[in-house]
């Protein structure tokens, strides 16, 4: 049964503020920039690599910037990275569907009926006021895709509650999308069943409270601070965009989600002085709320 009642205005306020206050927009595909990595200390089987395409905000964009190098470093050949972006509300699935501008962008990308997976992120309006129940705008985009290419996989992203100083603990920070996170999957898996295809949900926001919690617990060494610098903070800044550790972090959550990569057998991301692999892992391995 799906949670109701109190909790339901308590996502919907999270939700709110999660997507609230938006950055610099560009409405163009783009590829990514190899990302800071260093060489990978276990060897894997060489896998077929992917066209994803990332249609969000910037709480998703730092990920999907970091994949395709992420991937070429274990061994995947071929990835293909492709980023369609807006800032803050206007990148969540509905916003960007509803923008005639962005929508004609996104088809235009679908239509080359190449994409592979298409990775989207929380929250529309519709899935907050419905309070976790439905988003027309995930099935349009996720329908459309399917049209010009039968087994295109749809991911459907978490991320993290924003302005991370405002909670006093990682626990605080963390429980909103902690509770929102099974009405994520199971949205997935009710478009899934719909659509007859594979629609899958990750929690990426859960890896950049796991550094923070290792933060708290003073696991960490060179990340000393909350929020500072992209080298030495969890966040870069007040509104909580993700410094290097969390990116990493979080990108070994996208690798496994859409190649199905352990983090502890993915490659060492950047120059880090503790293992990311075990914060991914830690995050990926958290009980279910």
């Amino acid at each position: 049964m799906r949670p109701k009642g109190l909790f339901i205005i308590a996502f919907v306020l999270f939700a709110a503020s999660a997507c609230s206050k938006t950055t610099a927009t560009t409405g163009a595909p783009s590829t990514t920039k190899p990302a800071d990595l260093v060489e990978s200390e276990h060897e894997l089987d060489t896998i077929d690599g992917l066209e994803v395409l990332y249609i969000g905000h910037s709480f998703g964009k730092p990920f999907a910037q970091n994949l395709e190098a992420a991937a070429q470093l274990t061994g995947i050949e071929g990835h293909e990275q492709h980023i369609i972006f807006q800032g803050g509300e206007n990148g969540t699935p509905q916003a960007m569907w509803e923008a005639p501008d962005q929508q004609t962008i996104i088809k235009e990308r679908l239509d080359t009926g190449t994409v592979d997976v298409v990775v989207m992120i929380c929250c529309s309006q519709e899935f907050k006021e419905t309070g976790g129940q439905s988003d027309q705008a995930i099935l349009d985009i996720s329908s459309y895709a399917l049209e010009q290419n039968p087994d295109t996989r749809i991911g459907l992203a978490m991320p993290w509650a924003d302005y991370p100083s405002t909670y006093p603990s990682v626990d605080e920070h963390r429980a909103l999308t902690d509770a929102a996170w099974p009405l994520y999957q199971q949205l997935a898996e009710d478009i899934g069943d719909e659509l007859g295809a594979e629609v899958f949900a990750f929690y990426h926001g859960a890896a950049i409270c796991e550094v923070r919690d290792w933060l708290e617990q003073g696991l960490l060494g060179d990340v000393n601070s909350l929020i500072g610098s992209r080298e030495n903070a969890v966040f870069r800044d007040d509104k909580g965009h993700a410094g290097n550790l969390a990116i990493d972090a979080g990108t070994l959550i996208w690798l496994h989600a859409i190649y199905g990569i352990d983090p502890l057998d993915a490659p060492a991301l950047g120059d880090h002085d503790v293992n990311v692999g075990e914060i991914a892992s830690a995050a990926l391995s958290q009980p279910p709320p």
